[in-house]
Protein backbone atom coordinates (compact mmCIF):
# COMPACT_ATOMS: atom_id res chain seq x y z
CA UNK A 1 0.00 0.00 0.00
CA UNK A 2 2.68 2.38 0.75
CA UNK A 3 4.52 2.00 -2.57
CA UNK A 4 1.18 2.10 -4.29
CA UNK A 5 0.76 5.73 -2.66
CA UNK A 6 4.32 6.86 -3.51
CA UNK A 7 3.82 5.83 -7.28
CA UNK A 8 0.84 7.54 -7.23
CA UNK A 9 2.46 10.67 -5.67
CA UNK A 10 5.44 10.49 -8.26
CA UNK A 11 3.26 10.54 -10.82
CA UNK A 12 1.17 13.37 -9.98
CA UNK A 13 4.27 15.54 -9.76
CA UNK A 14 5.21 14.21 -13.03
CA UNK A 15 1.80 15.24 -14.15
CA UNK A 16 2.49 18.75 -12.75
CA UNK A 17 6.13 19.13 -13.96
CA UNK A 18 4.67 18.60 -17.71
CA UNK A 19 1.70 20.95 -16.83
CA UNK A 20 4.17 24.00 -15.66
CA UNK A 21 6.71 23.03 -18.69
CA UNK A 22 3.82 23.32 -21.21
CA UNK A 23 2.69 26.22 -20.12
CA UNK A 24 6.04 27.86 -20.31
CA UNK A 25 6.62 26.94 -24.00
CA UNK A 26 3.07 28.16 -24.68
CA UNK A 27 4.13 31.53 -23.04
CA UNK A 28 7.59 31.31 -24.93
CA UNK A 29 5.58 30.96 -28.32
CA UNK A 30 2.86 33.67 -27.19
CA UNK A 31 5.63 36.25 -26.67
CA UNK A 32 7.77 35.43 -29.42
CA UNK A 33 5.18 35.86 -32.09
CA UNK A 34 3.48 39.17 -29.98
CA UNK A 35 7.60 40.62 -29.71
CA UNK A 36 7.95 39.51 -34.02
CA UNK A 37 4.56 41.38 -34.36
CA UNK A 38 5.73 44.35 -32.81
CA UNK A 39 8.90 44.20 -34.46
CA UNK A 40 7.17 44.22 -37.44
CA UNK A 41 4.95 47.11 -36.80
CA UNK A 42 7.62 48.95 -36.25
CA UNK A 43 9.87 48.76 -38.79
CA UNK A 44 7.40 49.63 -41.14
CA UNK A 45 6.39 52.44 -39.30
CA UNK A 46 10.02 53.89 -39.88
CA UNK A 47 9.83 52.84 -43.66
CA UNK A 48 6.92 54.63 -44.02
CA UNK A 49 8.08 57.62 -42.10
CA UNK A 50 11.71 57.48 -44.43
CA UNK A 51 9.40 57.14 -47.38
CA UNK A 52 6.91 60.00 -46.42
CA UNK A 53 10.20 62.27 -46.94
CA UNK A 54 10.31 61.38 -50.74
CA UNK A 55 6.25 60.98 -51.42
CA UNK A 56 5.58 64.30 -50.63
CA UNK A 57 7.56 65.46 -54.51
CA UNK A 58 5.63 62.58 -55.93
CA UNK A 59 3.36 63.82 -58.98
CA UNK A 60 3.46 67.42 -58.82
CA UNK A 61 4.45 70.24 -60.67
CA UNK A 62 5.67 73.06 -58.86
CA UNK A 63 8.95 71.60 -57.63
CA UNK A 64 11.98 74.11 -57.37
CA UNK A 65 15.65 73.53 -57.40
CA UNK A 66 15.79 73.78 -53.86
CA UNK A 67 13.91 70.72 -53.18
CA UNK A 68 15.92 68.67 -55.53
CA UNK A 69 18.98 69.96 -53.70
CA UNK A 70 17.28 69.37 -50.57
CA UNK A 71 16.04 65.86 -51.20
CA UNK A 72 19.45 65.42 -53.03
CA UNK A 73 20.92 66.25 -49.33
CA UNK A 74 18.89 64.15 -47.81
CA UNK A 75 20.04 60.91 -50.42
CA UNK A 76 23.39 61.68 -49.78
CA UNK A 77 22.89 61.45 -45.63
CA UNK A 78 21.31 58.28 -46.18
CA UNK A 79 24.08 56.83 -48.71
CA UNK A 80 26.97 57.82 -46.29
CA UNK A 81 25.28 56.14 -43.33
CA UNK A 82 24.23 53.05 -44.92
CA UNK A 83 26.97 52.40 -47.26
CA UNK A 84 28.47 49.17 -45.24
CA UNK A 85 25.21 47.47 -45.09
CA UNK A 86 24.91 44.44 -47.03
CA UNK A 87 22.73 44.25 -49.88
CA UNK A 88 23.43 48.68 -50.03
CA UNK A 89 23.20 48.81 -53.76
CA UNK A 90 19.72 47.07 -54.18
CA UNK A 91 18.40 47.72 -50.70
CA UNK A 92 19.45 51.63 -49.17
CA UNK A 93 20.90 53.33 -51.82
CA UNK A 94 19.22 55.94 -52.97
CA UNK A 95 19.64 58.12 -56.28
CA UNK A 96 17.98 61.31 -57.49
CA UNK A 97 18.24 62.31 -60.81
CA UNK A 98 16.99 65.76 -63.15
CA UNK A 99 16.19 64.77 -66.27
CA UNK A 100 19.22 66.03 -68.67
CA UNK A 101 21.47 66.14 -66.33
CA UNK A 102 23.83 63.01 -66.84
CA UNK A 103 25.38 63.08 -62.94
CA UNK A 104 23.02 62.35 -60.23
CA UNK A 105 22.91 65.14 -58.12
CA UNK A 106 23.67 63.63 -54.65
CA UNK A 107 26.85 62.92 -56.40
CA UNK A 108 27.62 66.21 -57.79
CA UNK A 109 30.31 68.16 -55.40
CA UNK A 110 29.12 71.40 -53.42
CA UNK A 111 30.42 73.86 -56.50
CA UNK A 112 28.29 71.72 -59.09
CA UNK A 113 25.29 72.27 -56.63
CA UNK A 114 25.61 75.64 -56.41
CA UNK A 115 25.93 76.27 -60.10
CA UNK A 116 22.77 74.17 -60.58
CA UNK A 117 21.18 76.80 -57.89
CA UNK A 118 22.13 79.66 -59.77
CA UNK A 119 21.24 78.96 -62.75
CA UNK A 120 17.77 77.62 -62.02
CA UNK A 121 17.10 80.06 -59.55
CA UNK A 122 15.84 83.26 -61.66
CA UNK A 123 12.24 84.27 -60.19
CA UNK A 124 9.64 86.45 -62.07
CA UNK A 125 7.61 89.26 -61.41
CA UNK A 126 5.74 87.92 -58.69
CA UNK A 127 8.79 86.70 -57.13
CA UNK A 128 7.97 83.13 -58.29
CA UNK A 129 10.87 80.99 -59.01
CA UNK A 130 10.96 80.65 -62.66
CA UNK A 131 12.26 77.54 -63.38
CA UNK A 132 10.44 74.59 -62.08
CA UNK A 133 10.49 70.79 -62.01
CA UNK A 134 8.16 68.30 -61.94
CA UNK A 135 7.88 64.63 -61.12
CA UNK A 136 5.60 63.39 -63.15
CA UNK A 137 5.96 60.93 -66.16
CA UNK A 138 3.34 59.46 -68.28
CA UNK A 139 4.90 55.79 -67.13
CA UNK A 140 4.68 56.76 -63.24
CA UNK A 141 7.80 55.88 -62.98
CA UNK A 142 9.84 59.14 -61.10
CA UNK A 143 9.53 57.51 -57.55
CA UNK A 144 10.80 54.47 -57.15
CA UNK A 145 10.60 51.23 -54.92
CA UNK A 146 12.87 48.70 -54.29
CA UNK A 147 12.06 45.48 -53.57
CA UNK A 148 11.64 45.87 -49.10
CA UNK A 149 9.42 48.78 -50.57
CA UNK A 150 12.30 51.76 -49.83
CA UNK A 151 12.26 54.74 -52.20
CA UNK A 152 15.63 53.86 -54.23
CA UNK A 153 15.07 56.27 -57.16
CA UNK A 154 13.20 59.67 -57.46
CA UNK A 155 13.90 61.32 -60.67
CA UNK A 156 12.47 65.00 -62.44
CA UNK A 157 11.86 67.03 -65.33
CA UNK A 158 12.41 70.68 -66.34
CA UNK A 159 8.82 72.60 -67.27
Amino acid sequence: MENASKALLMAGGLLIGILILSLAVYLFVTFGNDARTINEKIDSAKLTKFNAQFNIYADRDDITIYDIISLANLAEENNKYYKDYKNFENNYKITIEISGITEQIQSMTKDKRQDLLINNSGTNVDGDLDTKYSSKLSDGGYLKYNNIGRVWKMKFKKL
